[in-house]
C-alpha cells in the first residue's frame, strides 16, 4: 500500500506538473529539483555546445507560409499517423536518455507510461537503470509496442543477447545508434568528475551530496530508490558496467553490423545518427528499414550540421525510399511541424521528456507530452492544415542557402 510520504510525493508531483506550461518550464523546474551535475548532464552537450545551439538557431529559421480563409476549428486537424507500421496519436516520439533513474527513480518506467498514456512510442536506451521487462510493461498499459535503442555493451556478443532479450520482452522496433565511437567530451560533466564513460554509483553519489543537500526533494525519492543507479543491461550480460562500457567502446557499430542484426531481429531496424545522404543511402543499402537524422542533441562530435538542415539533404535523398525521423533540438510543437512539412515521418524528443522527469516525475512527462501535443494542433490550425499528412514544404520557407 502506498505510504504517507509516497501521497506527499505524489501530489508534489502533481501539483508541479501544472505549472508545466512549456518546455522551458520543465527545464526550469527540474533545474530546481535535482542536483547540478544531474541538471548539467541532460542539459548539457560536447565541446563549446555550438551544436546544440544551433539545433534550435536552425529551427527558428524556417518560416511558415499560412494558407487564410481556410477555416480550422472544431474538430481539429487531425495528428494521428503511423511511423514503420505502428498508429501513434501524434507525430511526437520519445528519444532514448539514458540514466534516467538520476533524474527520477522511476526514469524510464515512468517515460514508458506517459508514453503509452499518450499514445505514442517510447524507445528505451541500452543504459537504462530499469529492466526492458519493466519498461515493455509500463509501455504495454498504453498498447503501444515500445523500441529498443542498442549500444553493443559487451561487444557483439553481448549486443546479440541484448537484441534477443529485446525480442523476447516485446520490444517492437530496434534503433541501431551509430554516432558513439568514443564518449563526446561533455565538459559539463567533467567539472564534476563524472568522465565518460559516465558512471554513477555510491561513491559518485556520495560526492555529489553536498550538492544534492540542496536538493531535498531529489535526495528524499533517490534515497528511498536506495540510490539505483546501476546500468542493469550491463548486469544482465554478467559483467560489471565498467566492464561493459570498455568493451562497447572497443566495438562501435559498422555498416556490416546490420547483416548480424538482421540475423537477431525480424522487426523493423533504425540507423540512427545519419547526417548526409551518402550515409542514409547506406544505411537502408545495409538493411535498416528507415534512418533518423540525429546528431545527439550535440552531445557527441560538436560542430556538425543542425538537425533540420541535414534532414533536408536527407529527406531529397532517400525519402521516397523509407520514413526519415529526425532528433534534436525540437522544443515546440511548431518545430515539430516545421520538420514534418520539410519531409520527416516523426520527431523524436530527448531532453523535453527529461526535463519533465526531473521536475515532476511521470506526470511531469505526461505535462510535456500534452503541452506539445496542443501546440501541434494549434500550429496547424493557425496554418489552414487540416491533419499532418497534408504538411509538405509549400507550408515553410527554408532559409537560403540551405
Amino acid at each position: 500500500m502506498p505510504s504517507r510520504i509516497d501521497d506527499l510525493l505524489d501530489r508534489r508531483h502533481g501539483r508541479v506538473a501544472g505549472r508545466l506550461h512549456t518546455v522551458d518550464d520543465a527545464r526550469r523546474l527540474a533545474r530546481r529539483r535535482v542536483p547540478r551535475p544531474v541538471f548539467d548532464y541532460i542539459d548539457g552537450a560536447a565541446g563549446s555546445e555550438s551544436t546544440l545551439e544551433a539545433n534550435r538557431t536552425a529551427l527558428e529559421a524556417v518560416e511558415f507560409l499560412p494558407r487564410m480563409g481556410v477555416s480550422r476549428g472544431f474538430p481539429g486537424p487531425d495528428l494521428a499517423t503511423t511511423v514503420l507500421g505502428q498508429p501513434v496519436s501524434m507525430p511526437l516520439l520519445l528519444s532514448p536518455v539514458g540514466f534516467t533513474r538520476m533524474m527520477h527513480p522511476s526514469g524510464d518506467v515512468a517515460g514508458a507510461r506517459a508514453a503509452g498514456a499518450a499514445g505514442t512510442v517510447f524507445t528505451l536506451s541500452s543504459m537504462s537503470g530499469h529492466t526492458m521487462e519493466e519498461v515493455s510493461a509500463a509501455a504495454a498499459e498504453g498498447g503501444v509496442p515500445p523500441w529498443f535503442q542498442l549500444y553493443s555493451l559487451g561487444g557483439r556478443q553481448g549486443a546479440e543477447q541484448l537484441v534477443d532479450r529485446a525480442g523476447r520482452a516485446g520490444f517492437r522496433v530496434l534503433v541501431v545508434t551509430l554516432d558513439t565511437q568514443v564518449p563526446g567530451n561533455r565538459e559539463r560533466d567533467l567539472r564534476y568528475g563524472l568522465s565518460p564513460p559516465l558512471q554513477l554509483d555510491r561513491r559518485t553519489v556520495t560526492a555529489m551530496a553536498p550538492l544534492a543537500a540542496v536538493r531535498p526533494w531529489w535526495l528524499v525519492e533517490a534515497a528511498r530508490d536506495r540510490f539505483r543507479l546501476e546500468l542493469v543491461n550491463a548486469a544482465s550480460l554478467g559483467m560489471s558496467a565498467t566492464d561493459a562500457l570498455v568493451r562497447w567502446l572497443g566495438a562501435p557499430p559498422t555498416w556490416e553490423d546490420f547483416g548480424w542484426i538482421r540475423e537477431h531481429w525480424t522487426g523493423p531496424v533504425v540507423a540512427k545518427g545519419v547526417l548526409t545522404a551518402e550515409d542514409a543511402r547506406r544505411a537502408l543499402d545495409s538493411g535498416a528499414d528507415a534512418v533518423c537524422v540525429s546528431n545527439h542533441g550535440g552531445r557527441q562530435l560538436d560542430g556538425v550540421p543542425a538537425t533540420i538542415r541535414a534532414l533536408v539533404e536527407v529527406v531529397d535523398a532517400v525519402g521516397d525510399r523509407s520514413e526519415v525521423l529526425v532528433d534534436g533540438g525540437f522544443r515546440r510543437g511548431a518545430d515539430v511541424v516545421k520538420a514534418l512539412a520539410v519531409g520527416a515521418r516523426a520527431a523524436m524528443i530527448g531532453r523535453p521528456w527529461s526535463f519533465g522527469l526531473a521536475a515532476a516525475a511521470q506526470p511531469g512527462v505526461e505535462k510535456v507530452l500534452a503541452v506539445l501535443r496542443a501546440d501541434i494542433d494549434r500550429t496547424l490550425r493557425l496554418l489552414g492544415v487540416g491533419s499532418v499528412a497534408d504538411l509538405d514544404r509549400s507550408h515553410v520557407r527554408l532559409p537560403a542557402p540551405w
